[in-house]
Parts: structure tokens; C-alpha cells; sequence
């Protein structure tokens, strides 16, 4: 069976990674490229996040009302972070990584559930 290459071709384009849940991370962005991790939080519900990278990131913490995109947090090229975020109101929230330099950028962290689950 031949699968045509047109297909494939975008699949391996994409500049983004993307996992569920909580938990220890470690990935590389090259070039301009980003990263995000995603859970869902119930209103009240934290979780505490650290990360550290090898050259700077702009990092967000981010959800979705229809078109609209909601940042609670937000910081441009930072290298490392520790913080608590506690959700106010239940969402599929997104933890993302977006570099934009030149190179590669590793980040290693974790992501931990806290309180209200």
C-alpha cells in the first residue's frame, strides 16, 4: 500500500509538542518553536510548576473561551520559574513553552496537583 507524501509532509512541519497531565517534563524547542502541557483544572483546584531552561522562553499559562485566548500568566524571556496557579473557575488549562531564537532551547520541570482534586 502506498500512502502518498503529500499527506505525511505536514505531519512532520509541525513546530509543536503537546502532552497531558502532570508531572516531570523535559524537551527541546528548536528554532522557533513551542511547547505546551495541558490539564484539566476544576475552579479552586492549584497546581505548583517549576521549570528551567537552557536559553530564554516566553512562558504563559493559558485557556480558551470560544475564540478568545485568556492568559492568567504571563512572562517573555525568562529562564527559570517556580509558582503556584490556582484555577478560578473549571478549564482545560495549558502550561506553554514558545521559543523564539535562534538554536535550541532544553527545558526540564514538573508540574504537581495541589490542592481541590
Amino acid at each position: 500500500m502506498r500512502i502518498p507524501v503529500v499527506l505525511l509532509l505536514p505531519l512532520f512541519a509541525l513546530p509543536v509538542l503537546a502532552s497531558e497531565g502532570a508531572g516531570p517534563y523535559s524537551f527541546t524547542l528548536s528554532g522557533k518553536a513551542f511547547d505546551e502541557r495541558c490539564l484539566k483544572l476544576a475552579a479552586g483546584e492549584s497546581i505548583r510548576y517549576r521549570f528551567r531552561a537552557s536559553a530564554p522562553v516566553d512562558f504563559n499559562i493559558h485557556y480558551h473561551r470560544g475564540k478568545e485566548v485568556i492568559f492568567p500568566v504571563k512572562q517573555s524571556a525568562v529562564r527559570e520559574a517556580t509558582s503556584t496557579f490556582r484555577a478560578e473557575s473549571a478549564d482545560d488549562y495549558c502550561l506553554m513553552w514558545e521559543h523564539a531564537g535562534t538554536g535550541a532551547a532544553t527545558v526540564e520541570g514538573s508540574i504537581e496537583r495541589g490542592p481541590g482534586r
